[in-house]
Parts: C-alpha cells; structure tokens; sequence
C-alpha cells in the first residue's frame, strides 16, 4: 500500500512538472516580438511627395474623364521599347493635355521629399502609376524636342525625370525603388539614341545633369530599411490581432486556422532582423560579386518578405547606362572641340562618373580614329569585348552592357547565348 502512494505521488509529481514544463514553454514560445516596431523617418514640413501623390489623384481623372486622352495614350506607347511619332496630331494631344501636370511638378523637384506611407499590411500606392506615365510623357517630348532639334528642351525633360524618380523612392520601398528605375529607363533610352546630334554645349549640360542626379541618387540601403519596416511592423501588428495585418494573412490557411501567436513570431523578427543585416552587406558589394542569400526559414516570415533579391540587378542596369550616357557625352565634347578622341575617360573629364555598379571599378573604354567603345563588364565581371548579352528574359547576362541594350532573342540553354556586336559611338 505504501508503495502504491509512493507510486502515485510520484506519477503526480512528474504530470506536474510536465504541466509546468508546457507552460514555461508556451510562454516562451508566444513570448512578445522582442525587437521594436520600426518609425518611420519624419516628414519635411514641406514634403514634395504630398503635392506629388495630390497631382497624380488629378493625373488619373484627367485621363479617365477624356477617352481620347486614353486612346492617344496607347496609340503613341503601343509597344514599350519604342514610341510612336506618326501620328503628330495625337501627340501634340496628348502633350497638351498634359502640360499643366508637367509644369506643376517641375516646382517642386528642388524641394525636399520623403515618401509618404504607413508601415501597415496593405498600404497601396495608386500614384505610382502616374508617375510612370509622367515619365512616359516627358520621354515623348524628348522624342519630339530631338526631331526639333529643340536640345535644350530635351535635357530639361531627361533632368526633371532624374530628379523626380530619386525623390518619389526617397525613404520608399522596394515599389518605389523599382518604378524610379522604369521612369529612368524610358527617358534614358530616349536621349541615348540622341546622342550623335548632340552639340558639345549641350553634352556639358547632360554631363552636368548626371552629376545632379548622382549627387541626389537614393542608395539602395534606403530600401532595405524600408523593408525592414515593414517586414516587423507587420509581425507587430499579427502579434497584437491587428485586422489588416490578419486580413492580409487569411490567403494562408494555416494561419487563417491558427492563433498567429502560435506560430512563434519572436523567432520570426530575429530571422528576419539576422536576413535584412545580411542583406545589407551582400547590396554594398558590387553586383557581380553578389551571391544569393538563404530564405528566411519561419514560414510567416518567408510570407512577410517583400524585398525582390533582384532589385540590385535592375538598378544597375539602369544606373550604369546613365553614367554610359555621361561619360560618352563628355568623350564626344572632347572630340568636337578637339577633333579627336581623348586618350581616356579622365582625359576627356569624366572619370567621376565612370563607376561600374557590376564591378565597382570603371567603366572600360577604348578610342579609335572614327568612334570609340564604351561598355561595363556586366554581370559576370568578363571584359567580353564589348559583346551585348540579349537581356530581355535572360536570369543572368554573361555579356557586357553597352549605353543601348541589344533586345535579340533571350538566353535560352538548348539555343546557347545570343549576344549583340558591340555599340560602336561617335
């Protein structure tokens, strides 16, 4: 009898500590999010991107309410790599549509500007949009100042998208970063192709504008504490039962089923805290020493991230033609003054801007009696002689990149690899 009670008070000493032991546990598992919920960074008094976001609401009713606008709209963008000029009366329509949007927004582009947004599930950003057609806009008007032979002008154009794509994804997220770089892009491609008509006062002026531009560009650091942002701030709110954050949650089944505390959120933030530290040392290298970073492991985590791992990729495309463009003004100001082609980019003024965002070291050029080559080693880091890789579908290029990209056939592995002859430039 007395070992029965023995026995007993044993077995109920260990169901205890079991009970105990779970419920250390638990709490421990569902403990609180341990690092803070991030703020945002405050707000000029006088913030652009409030005169912005107001300008694009009357952007999208100006084209909503004129279905001609709309129809010019899609006849002169049919396609995305080129514009349509043959219909000079609908471009004349549309631009003067137009017009009084692209005057107010040139107020402005001096003034400090910070993104407006809330680090909550769900935010949307319906501007976005018109500051592409914006851009798209002032790309046509370049393409109309160039058969004008208005040059002036169209440095205006391509110096007003510059300024205002670094403003609209100053302290943005990884939305706003890649809707500047497509803004950048449109009107990049545009002057490039003016290039050869370019007077040298006019290539100073483009020089001069790029030098603007580096000094106001928005590092991509900005995006990742962007992300960071928003990446805990959500996981705050799905701690805390918030509706939106759970609403933005309710796709995934088990976390629709479950208690989203269930699901150890504090483990999340750390992994999430540990991937966004890596993340930001992996971006401050140069692109083509960039290596792929592991997914964060917590499934809710996994969900939360937004950041695209190939935003360093896109932004280098588009920040090394930029300063193609810079650097081949500045060679061709040298030669139309001195009837020759400098020996190198320092010699012609421009090595400042001659940093290749591939290999972060500079951009290679090479000078012959007629026309000069001028590219970046691309992705890779090879020098492939000035061979452009067809980057339109392509996962990684292994050709160089060139101030206009070669839009053949994408990389294919049973085809092989389709490059493009090197840009010859005058």
């Amino acid at each position: 009898m007395a070992i029965t009670r023995r026995w007993k008070f044993g077995c109920l000493v260990v169901l205890s500590g079991l009970v105990v032991a779970a419920a250390l546990f638990a709490r421990w598992w569902m403990a609180p999010i341990d690092i803070p919920r991030p703020q945002r960074p405050p707000e000029p008094a006088d913030n652009a991107y409030e005169v912005y976001r107001s300008l694009a609401v009357y952007s999208s009713q100006v084209f909503r309410s004129d279905p001609w606008t709309t129809f010019a709209e899609r006849l002169i963008f049919a396609t995305r790599a080129q514009i349509n000029l043959e219909q000079p009366e609908w471009v004349r329509y549309l631009l003067q549509k137009v017009k009084p949007i692209r005057q107010e927004y040139r107020q402005h582009l001096s003034k400090p500007c910070v993104v407006i947004v809330d680090y909550t599930p769900g935010w949307t950003f319906p501007e976005l949009a018109e500051f592409r057609r914006w851009a798209g806009c002032e790309a046509l008007d370049i393409a109309v100042a160039v058969q004008e032979r208005d040059y002036v002008r169209a440095i205006d154009n391509y110096r007003t998208v510059l300024l205002l794509s670094e403003q609209i994804r100053n302290q943005g997220s990884s939305v706003h970063y890649f809707t500047a770089i497509a803004m950048q892009s449109v009107v990049n491609q545009q002057m490039s192709q003016a290039l050869p008509h370019l007077s040298a006062e006019i290539c100073d002026k483009l020089v001069e504008v790029v030098r603007e531009w580096e000094r106001r560009r928005v590092p991509l650091s900005q995006v990742i504490s962007a992300e960071r942002g928003y990446y805990l701030s959500s996981l705050h709110d799905l701690y805390a039962g918030n509706l939106s954050a759970l609403r933005l949650a309710a796709e995934h089944g088990a976390i629709r089923r479950w208690n989203p505390r269930l699901f150890n959120l504090r483990r999340a933030a750390r992994e999430g805290e540990a991937y966004f530290h890596r993340l930001q040392k992996e971006w401050s290298k140069p692109v083509s020493q960039q290596t792929a970073l592991q997914d964060i492991e917590h499934p809710i985590g996994r969900i939360l991230l937004g950041i695209s791992p190939g935003l360093p990729r896109s932004a280098a495309y588009t920040e090394v033609r930029i300063r193609l463009l810079a650097c081949a003004a500045g060679v061709r100001t040298y030669r139309l003054r001195r009837g020759a082609y400098p020996l190198s980019l320092s010699e012609a003024g421009v090595a400042d801007l001659a940093k290749d965002p591939f290999t972060g070291g500079a951009l290679w050029y090479r000078a012959g009696d007629a026309d000069f080559f001028l590219y970046s080693f691309g992705e890779d880091g090879n020098d492939d002689h000035g061979w452009r890789v067809a980057e339109r579908g392509s996962p990684r290029g292994d050709g160089d990149v060139a101030l206009l990209p070669f839009d053949g056939p994408p990389l294919a592995a049973r085809f092989g690899v389709e490059k493009g002859e090197p840009l010859r430039l005058k």
